[in-house]
């Protein structure tokens, strides 16, 4: 009876440990910084408006966030690249988005808070010299920004936002290093 109730135990603050880490997100080692990001609840809230994103992106020729780009980064320069990227998702992409589906409003709203609060922890990265801007990472980015100047302005909006999978599966790709 005691091992039974010794490995229920076991198993209770297994489980709740797996809890504790989904709910804390998930550490990313991006170079010298570390980051906590909630990539699940980013993929949640945005799978509930990808589809109408990729519908409604009228330029699929183009492609803002390239694999690519993305891969060939150096890991000491992630931080700096996601810091860039995320304020130009908050102060570009989100503000210009507008839609007539208010769960789109609501749901870009959420990611936008959510990109707001990662930048607070970069900038702490930053502040502390753990986040390294190369030239070349600068011009990776600026290829980005543009891309994005190059479209209409709400085209560009709606193609930068149903790439977020993109950023998502990069940012993805930390948790397991």
């Amino acid at each position: 009876m005691k091992d039974l109730i010794f490995i229920y135990s076991m198993f209770v603050c297994i489980m709740l440990c797996g809890l504790w880490d989904t709910a804390q997100g998930r550490r990313l080692h991006l170079g010298s910084c570390k980051v906590n990001i909630h990539t699940h609840e980013l993929r949640h809230h945005f799978q509930h408006i990808r589809q109408g994103m990729i519908s409604a992106d009228d330029q699929k020729g183009i492609r803002l966030l390239r694999k690519d780009v993305m891969d060939s980064l150096q890991a000491t320069e992630s931080c700096c690249f996601l810091r860039q990227l995320l304020h130009f998702y908050m102060d570009t992409v989100f503000i210009t988005y507008t839609s007539s589906h208010s769960l789109h409003r609501r749901t870009t709203s959420v990611l936008a808070n959510s990109f707001l609060s990662i930048t607070k922890d970069l900038r702490v990265c930053h502040a502390n010299a753990h986040c390294e801007c190369s030239e070349d990472t600068r011009l990776k980015f600026t290829g980005i920004q543009t891309t994005y100047h190059k479209l209409d302005q709400a085209a560009g909006a709606v193609k930068a936002i149903g790439e977020l999978d993109s950023l998502l599966e990069w940012l993805e790709r930390f948790q397991h290093h």
